[in-house]
């Protein structure tokens, strides 16, 4: 390959200690090519990419050689270094929302290179940033500019984020982890506009990602990388015949794809939940004061005991507040809910109802980073859990039960004296799991529970619900944007659009031969081999809750 615009050459990285976590990895980007970087959670890549942005934690060291456009980095001067790092090369972060200031405009944001960097005029600025927000595909810039963070959805937030990166003009785009926690559409539209701009602007990518199926899609090669060592390159087209190594091997069996067999039927039981014409409205601020968004609207829907239902559908569909009103975090306008017999419709009142609820629900969340107390360990969040539930339990009972929840998730008892932070994602996801059956519940709501999670690990928390759903008879609700999870999983889906159902049916009905046009697009925006991202969305109506008053502009 010639014309190189990134060059990693032999780069070892060492935490303190030392301890080294990347082993003489090399790596490099053509121009206007795009290199995938793929792996498991804590296999080095974003470590990798972070020591070309020079965003390494302190104390870290390299050894090594990285080169932009033939320059060897680390034999720059620090002005030199900060030039090259702020002018050609692009960063684009996971979570956009923990990298802004919620304090200030999405404009404020736009503008700030341009102005202290570029050194440019606040208005030639200003029309730069209203410029390039229109070049990533976002409507109405001029208001957009006027908005904050708070404001935008995930998907707008992605996409003003490449704005931002694009303002300086860079020669390459490193992008980590862009659309972990997107829905398939989003993330389709999030890829199609940046493989749009590396046409139009020539731009490199370096695409991190444990998503093969996605890097093979978007990307012309393909390094896999696992526990800091760069295991195998590959051609994007040809990879699934040429991968040779054993890790790479893993990676495609695991994938989760059409090929995944559907769970079978849940057995005829009677319904342990029942939602009728359950509807949720919020007031939001629009550019005629308040207004009402109607997040979900004549929701009905039943889950039988022991079964397994998925309610799948963009962000911003209403499944999740769907989920929150079931569990009396959120109070329903209107409408029904029963669960085990008892009408859930009004929100627990007191303490004593609310444990009550606990022990027949219980839910877990997108990120157990968030919802476990990281100043607890294990065995302390499994005590607190089990002496809430069973109150004036013996010690010897509560050690007890704490070794059956860590035996029932497949934890190993060796992590119960260690706090969150020392664990990966998926035993992080086991410990909130096993905290949520401490209760015995009949219904467990899993919202977004392995979105974030890297394909292996999906698939491994994936069976052990399966099992643990089988053994127990406890009922699955799945709230997730990812129809291949439910292929998994499910034995039931809701398809959820702007707060309403589109259809609803059996997981082989709904993935194999769906009547929507909506879940086809669902479907179709699944990365697989011959799939390329499009703007599907461009001239078509927005997918997003209703807002009463015809002027509102939504945000998506």
């Amino acid at each position: 390959m010639t014309d190189a615009v990134l060059e990693i050459q032999d780069l070892d990285i060492f935490a303190p200690g030392p301890r080294q976590l990347v082993f003489g990895s090399s790596l490099s980007v053509g121009r206007g090519e795009a290199v995938g970087l793929v792996g498991e959670s804590g296999s080095g890549k974003t470590l990798t990419v972070r020591a070309v942005a020079g965003l390494l934690p302190d104390g870290f060291t390299t050894a090594g050689t990285i080169r932009i456009d033939g320059e060897d980095i680390g034999s720059m001067s620090t002005r030199a270094l900060r030039d090259v790092r702020a002018r050609r090369i692009g960063m684009i972060f996971q979570t956009p929302r923990a990298h802004l200031n919620p304090l200030r405009t999405i404009g404020d944001f736009l503008t700030e290179a341009l102005v202290h960097v570029a050194g440019v005029k606040a208005s030639t600025a200003d029309r730069r940033a209203r410029e390039l927000l229109d070049e990533v595909g976002i409507t109405d810039p001029a208001r957009r500019m006027r908005q904050f963070p708070a404001e935008l959805s995930g998907g707008l937030l992605q996409r003003m984020m490449i704005a931002a990166t694009l303002a300086m003009d860079p020669d390459i785009l490193l992008a980590d982890e862009i659309t972990t926690a997107l829905d398939v559409t989003t993330q389709e539209e999030v890829m199609a506009v940046i493989a749009d701009l590396r046409a139009h602007r020539d731009l490199s990518l370096l695409f991190i990602t444990h998503d093969l199926a996605l890097a093979g899609a978007v990307c012309d090669r393909v390094n896999v990388m696992q526990h800091g060592r760069i295991v195998e390159t590959l051609q994007a087209a040809t990879m699934r015949r040429d991968a040779k190594d054993p890790y790479t091997k893993l990676l495609m069996s695991a994938a989760l794809d059409e090929d995944t067999p559907i769970g079978a039927d849940a057995a005829d039981e009677a319904p342990i939940l029942s939602i009728a014409d359950l509807r949720k409205s919020y007031q939001v601020r629009g550019d005629r004061g308040r207004e009402t968004l109607v997040a979900v609207d004549a929701v009905s829907m039943q889950l039988a005991a022991g079964g397994s239902l998925g309610i799948v559908g963009e962000s911003g569909s209403g499944k999740s507040t769907t989920a929150r009103v079931l569990l009396g975090l959120e109070r329903a306008d209107s409408g029904t809910i029963t669960v085990g017999g008892e009408d859930w419709s009004v929100p627990a009142r007191s303490g004593r109802d609310r444990r009550h609820r606990a022990k027949i629900a219980q839910m877990v969340f997108q990120d157990p980073y968030q919802s476990l107390d990281r100043r607890q360990t294990v065995r302390q969040c499994l005590t607190e859990a089990v002496r809430v539930h069973r109150r004036g339990a013996a010690k010897e009972d509560v050690d007890a039960r704490i070794r059956e929840l860590v035996a029932q998730v497949r934890l190993d008892e060796a992590l119960l004296d260690v706090r969150p932070r020392a664990l990966s994602g998926g035993q992080r996801q086991r410990v909130a799991i096993a905290r949520a059956l401490a209760a015995d519940p009949v219904l467990l709501v899993l919202d977004e529970a392995v979105s974030a999670l890297d394909v292996t690990t999906q698939v491994e928390i994936l069976t052990l619900l399966d099992g643990i759903r089988r053994e127990t008879g406890v009922a699955l609700l799945m709230i997730t944007h990812d129809l291949t999870v439910i292929r998994r999983l499910c034995d039931h889906v809701v398809v959820m659009r702007a707060g309403r159902i589109e259809e609803f049916g059996t997981a082989a009905k709904i993935l194999d031969d769906p009547q929507a046009e909506y879940t086809r697009l669902l479907l179709e925006s699944i990365p697989r081999e011959g799939w390329t991202p499009k703007r599907r969305r461009l001239g078509r109506t927005q997918s997003l809750p209703t807002v009463t008053r015809s002027s509102a502009v939504v945000p998506e």
